[in-house]
Order: C-alpha cells, then structure tokens, then sequence
C-alpha cells in the first residue's frame, strides 16, 4: 500500500490509471488555498465510463473537506467547477485483494 495524491487545477479534469493490479481507494478531497469568493460551492464529480457522476459540495466556510471510502479498478477522471483554485484529493493505492483476480 502507498500514499496517493493529486491536485486537479481550475478549469481541468485529471485522468487516473490505478494500473495493472492495482486499485486507488479515495479517501478524501479537499479545497486549496482560497484567497477569494469565499463561501462559494464547489462541486467534485468522477467520470466513470460514461457516467459523469456527483460525489460532494465543498466550500470554504463550512466544508473545506469531504471523506470517501471508494475504490476504483479502472481508470476514472477527477474533475471539479471550482474557478478560483484547486481541488486536492488524497488516498492510498494497492493492490486488490487476492480473491478479485480471476482464478486460472
């Protein structure tokens, strides 16, 4: 098991490859530093597949961080509306399991 992290900057979506064997368990996200609009929702959402999904609301004031506990397989993309900053999120990566490969 190691550390994961990335930032995902205003404007841009991340696209992340856990790799062969491999899976990221996401456990938090949080806001960077916040120098203006203070107060105002940031939206996090995952890409998976097709599917552009919500996964929480932060703001500086009240919710600056949000805890997880998902696991991806497979490549997946981080992205955020957050115009004024960075979203940083944070985990660890592994590998799954025994009883998740197929057995041969």
């Amino acid at each position: 098991m190691e550390f994961w992290g990335v930032e995902v900057k205003s404007g841009e979506s991340l696209e992340v490859d856990p790799g062969y064997g491999k899976m990221i368990h996401l456990s938090m996200a949080c806001l960077g530093e916040v120098k203006k609009d203070k107060g105002e929702p940031v939206t996090v959402y995952v890409k998976f597949g097709d599917q552009r999904l919500v996964i929480g609301t932060l703001t500086s004031e009240n919710f600056p961080q949000i805890s997880y506990d998902l696991i991806f397989e497979k490549e997946f993309e981080l992205s955020h509306n957050w115009k004024n900053g960075s979203v940083f999120f944070t985990g660890y990566k592994a590998e799954p399991p025994l009883e998740s490969y197929p057995s041969q």
